[in-house]
């Protein structure tokens, strides 16, 4: 798949939104699985939090996009379509479509994922569900989720983000969030990400449990697996340690 060419934010990445089931597939959970506090970092047009706070969950996104307006948001959305659609179209054999069906698919669930998010995000961004930040310095207390998502960024683009952008963002995602998922672990081109080995060491290092775990989802051949790090009670009592 062609790089996307979009420029938001962190160098080289491009969003683009996805449904609440989408997340839940790819992060191995079910609804009712979900704690009392959950972030969704690096969120972007997804709907996972329009979704899930109408079913009850205290959800919060973050993104840099959110210093957007709604229409400059939308030509972004646009841009990125036609970029991945196009890269999708002509290198569909290098993904599974067993989830989606086809390309028209795919994109119909990105569409039903921006429309939500756009419903929800007016009177989310006012009531402080959508907070404008990007790792890997995020703007919430200690412990203040009991779970964080972070999808198709941290190990996706592992060619933009070096690796110690990787150890400091999870660094920071491991001191907001009890438990830390971050989905896929193959990088853009579709070979596993260089950094899988090295943060899973650095976080075992700091007392943070890591676990590599199957889950019902694969669309990047090869990406059916969620980097799962959560926080031992040593760890909690020791933060000031976890300088990168």
């Amino acid at each position: 798949m062609s790089r996307p060419t979009a420029r938001l934010g962190l160098a080289g990445v491009t969003p683009w939104g996805r449904r609440a089931y989408e997340y839940l597939a790819f992060f191995g959970l079910r609804a009712h699985q979900l704690p009392g506090t959950v972030l969704d970092c690096g969120a972007g047009p997804s709907s996972f939090t329009a979704e899930m706070t109408r079913a009850g969950v205290d959800v919060r996104a973050v993104d840099p996009c959110y210093r957007l307006s709604i229409p400059a948001m939308r030509r972004m959305l646009a841009d990125a379509e036609h970029q991945i659609g196009e890269a999708l179209a002509t290198e569909r054999d290098r993904f599974v479509w067993d989830f989606y069906g086809d390309v028209n698919g795919l994109l119909a669930a990105r569409h039903q994922a921006a429309e939500l998010f756009f419903r929800d995000y007016p009177q989310g961004r006012l009531t402080g569900r959508y907070l404008c930040g990007e790792l890997p310095s995020l703007p919430f207390a200690t412990s203040r989720f009991d779970l964080a998502f972070c999808s198709h960024l941290l190990f996706l683009y592992s060619q933009e983000l070096d690796l110690e952008f990787h150890l400091s963002a999870l660094s920071e995602l491991t001191r907001v969030a009890a438990e830390v998922r971050v989905f896929p672990m193959i990088s853009l081109d579709g070979t596993p990400s260089p950094h899988v080995e090295a943060c899973r060491q650095f976080l075992e290092r700091r007392n943070v449990r890591v676990a590599i775990e199957a889950v019902p989802f694969e669309f990047q051949r090869g990406a059916d697996r969620v980097f799962r790090a959560w926080r031992t009670a040593d760890s909690r009592q020791s933060r000031r340690d976890w300088a990168t």
